[in-house]
């Protein structure tokens, strides 16, 4: 409360009674109500006026003026930051005049901060730099709150929430626009925010760019040169890079043009130029921030050179692929003229052009194969052939194509018994292009033709099958497996699951080698198949031509292959047939002998003749061994060793017959 002194003799004075508070800052908040207290003393009554910052306040709806003498007081309702200030009091009358102030803070957020600037933006960072409020609310300013945001957000988010300088650095992601705010804090609360009102782009500083790298004339001809470069190392903190190309005459100052605008490629073709003329070009670099100096070629000579053709294979090393994808091969050309092109396979030189899954695409500086659906045939070596009037170039590129490996070759079954065999193949002639990692067997019955496996992890070319039945016939196949798959099988013949050794084979008919009336000698052959078991015995049988039965002569095999059958009757005829035996069992019998009458010999003649006898005259001599009163014949002895007295007895017996 404020009060006044009073005024002495007659002049208008304020009370002694002053409050010390009164001296000090009378401080409220916005929205509250300023109160200015105090009492006016003189005669006559004093004239009171109130005013604050030379204006004088009136009676009105936010300013209320009470004046009862001596007691006078002052309202500002509903109080703005506008409201503080310096208020005074006046009091004149007709002897004099006095006046006393008081200073009114009114306390509210501090206003917008001032001259908010970006500064030293790089791609990834910034500055961010303001002034204080004009007006900080009648109250220290204790923080600043720094904010931002990308154009395509709407939320705000925070740099710095507690600040006290002026300046700030943000963090930024290269290549995004953002807007920033910033706003003054004191103890009532945040004031209105201060916005940047275009956005920012997180780039380095954009400077003049460096120089075109590596100017060169590529290739020329009767009326063009074509230049070619290289960006800039150095591109000003811009990507946004393009480049003016000029040409001059020799021995003239003026630089000309040769395009519209700027361009954006690194070459350019210069076209329209006179032939055997000497040219000189230049070429420089423009961005946003400004243009580089210029780079100069030599002064040349428009005219067609002529370049033996190379090629650049872009392969290193062997070229694999999978059967079925596409087979991609890519040679840089180079040549004056503009070397032909074309690509074969192999020795034959086949033209690959013709066929449908091929395409080739020749550009000025590139050659482009491609061969779709690849197939193992397809691999091999690829020559590629570059000529122009200058000579020619060869080069190749070799070609795997992996795939499944082929069949496997020489598929056998050995060792067969009677629960077991052994499964024998060589390698597929073709492994696909990579490593036969295993072989699949499988097996199957004859009689259920259904496939089972046996093995799928066969390591070596062979496999030993067990748990045949006896006497089942059996089918095996063999597939090869790579890291491709599974090639095709290979079946082998039919086999019985039977012991190795089998009975003996049929001998031939047997010989008949002396009669008598009673008895007769009986020599045979052994069998050509032994069954592959040595021949243990012959089992030898008889019987009357009319007759049907035959009858072992013998009770047990007989070790020997020669016979003396005896208790024959006289006058009968016999035949006789042999069966070989060993191991395994007895074979089959030979067919029967020729039938023989049991008789002594014509002339009791040594058998020997009369087995010529039966035989027939003129028929061929063959060499037989006969053995009298049980001696040996002499081996290689035959009828034309004996005397002709014999031959001239045995002419007259058949003439006799």
């Amino acid at each position: 409360m404020l009060l006044f002194r009073d005024l002495f003799k007659g002049k208008p004075t304020f009370s002694e009674f002053l409050d010390v508070t009164c001296r000090d800052l009378i401080t409220v908040r916005v929205g509250q109500t300023i109160r200015i207290t105090g009492k006016v003393k003189g005669r006559p009554d004093p004239e009171i006026t109130w005013s604050k910052d030379g204006k004088v306040l009136v009676q009105e709806k936010h300013v209320e003026i009470l004046h009862d003498l001596p007691n006078v007081e002052l309202q500002v309702k509903e109080a703005k930051r506008s409201d503080h200030g310096k208020y005074i009091i006046a009091a004149k009358n007709s002897c004099g005049q006095a006046q006393a102030f008081a200073i009114v803070n009114v306390l509210d957020r501090p206003g917008p901060c001032q001259n908010l600037k970006i500064s030293y933006v790089t791609k990834d960072s910034c500055m961010i730099s303001w002034e204080s409020p004009v007006d900080n609310g009648g109250s220290e300013i204790t923080n600043y709150i720094v904010e931002y945001r990308q154009p395509n957000q709407r939320g705000w988010s925070i740099v710095s929430s507690d600040i006290t300088k002026r300046l700030v650095k943000a963090n930024l992601v290269e290549n995004r626009e953002y807007f920033f705010r910033v706003c003054a804090e004191n103890k009532i609360g945040p004031g209105p925010c201060i916005e940047t009102k275009t956005p920012i782009l997180a780039i380095n500083p954009i400077d003049k760019p460096g120089e075109p790298e590596n100017l060169h004339i590529a290739e020329k001809g009767k009326t063009f040169v074509y230049l070619k470069w290289r960006r800039p190392d150095y591109d000003g903190g811009s990507p946004n890079l393009s480049y003016h190309v000029e040409r001059k005459l020799k021995d003239s100052d003026e630089w000309e043009r040769v395009h519209k605008g700027s361009i954006k490629e690194t070459h350019y073709m210069v076209d329209k130029c006179v032939e055997n003329k000497i040219y000189q070009f230049r070429v420089q670099t423009k961005n946003e921030a400004g243009e580089s100096n210029w780079v100069k070629t030599a002064e040349v000579v428009v005219k067609e050179d002529l370049q033996k053709p190379v090629l650049d294979l872009k392969l290193s090393g062997v070229l694999t692929v999978k059967a079925g994808d596409t087979i991609r091969i890519e040679a840089g050309v180079r040549g004056k003229p503009q070397p032909e092109i074309v690509w074969a396979k192999d020795k034959d030189a086949t033209d690959l052009t013709r066929s449908p899954r091929v395409s080739i695409e020749n550009t000025s500086d590139m050659s482009k194969f491609v061969l779709t659906k690849s197939r193992r045939t397809d691999g091999g070596k690829y020559v590629i052939t570059a000529t122009n009037a200058a000579g020619s170039f060869v080069a190749y590129a070799t070609v795997i194509v992996l795939d499944k490996p082929g069949p496997v070759r020489n598929l056998k079954v050995t060792d067969i018994s009677s629960d077991r065999c052994t499964v024998t193949w060589d390698p597929p002639e073709d492994d696909g292009g990579c490593e036969i990692q295993n072989y699949i067997l499988e097996k199957c019955e004859s009689k259920r033709m259904v496939w089972s496996t046996f093995s799928s992890s066969v390591l070596t070319n062979y496999a030993k099958v067990t748990r045949l039945i006896e006497g089942n016939e059996y089918i095996f196949r063999v597939r090869a497996e790579n890291k491709m798959g599974t090639g095709p099988p290979t079946e082998t013949h039919p086999i019985i699951a039977k012991t190795k050794y089998d009975r003996p084979g049929r001998p031939d008919p047997p010989d008949v080698t002396r009669v008598s009336k009673e008895e007769m000698t009986v020599v045979w052959n052994p069998p050509e198949y032994d069954g592959g078991k040595s021949i243990t015995g012959y089992i030898l049988e008889k019987k009357e031509k009319r007759s049907l039965r035959w009858v072992p002569v013998t009770k047990t095999p007989i070790p020997e292959r020669r016979k003396k059958v005896t208790n024959l009757f006289p006058g009968h005829e016999y035949q006789f047939r042999v069966s070989a035996e060993n191991e395994v069992g007895l074979g089959e019998p030979s067919l029967p002998s020729r039938p023989v009458i049991a008789k002594d010999p014509i002339g009791k003649i040594p058998l020997y003749f009369s087995n010529l006898l039966n035989l027939g005259h003129g028929k061929k001599k063959r060499e037989v061994q006969e053995q009298e009163n049980e001696n040996q014949p002499v081996e290689g002895s035959t009828p034309n060793m004996l005397p002709g007295f014999f031959w001239e007895k045995i002419d007259f017996v058949q003439k006799k017959k």
